[in-house]
């Protein structure tokens, strides 16, 4: 029965995510809200995904999409303000430049750099900030 017990603990020690280590407190709660529009974690997930699909798929709306995902980059912004060390936010900020890639106006392309910029500088260590920046 003991080596059943520890063959389980041992197991699920190897299956826990890579980020489980991270102190919850560095984890921001999928029921805080973030920026103007009030964002959750899943809300700015949700919309840097359905507007980077929305540029592929629609080029001539641009500067709509533009739009939005300023305000998605300012509930971004706000999540790192109050969780600075939260281990999404790389992701989030590498997706959020490759979505202003997308956009192509100048607008867009400043926002792009000045966001890997952003993530170089705030997460030197994190694997998106090792990306190259094509």
């Amino acid at each position: 029965m003991r080596r059943i017990v520890f063959a389980l603990l041992l197991a699920t020690s190897f299956a826990a995510p890579a980020f489980a280590a991270e102190p919850m407190a560095n984890l921001a709660p999928a029921d805080r809200y973030f920026g103007r529009l009030k964002m959750s974690i899943l809300g700015v997930r949700n919309a840097l995904k359905d507007l980077s699909e929305r540029a592929t798929a629609r080029p001539e709306e641009a500067e709509h999409i533009f739009d939005k995902a300023v305000l998605v980059e300012d509930a971004l912004r706000d999540w790192h303000a109050h969780f600075p060390r939260d281990p999404w936010i790389p992701k989030y900020a590498f997706s959020l430049a490759q979505l202003y890639g997308k956009l192509d106006f100048d607008d867009a392309r400043v926002r792009r750099n000045d966001t890997l910029d952003w993530l170089t500088a705030t997460f030197p260590e994190s694997q998106y900030a090792q990306l190259p920046r094509d």
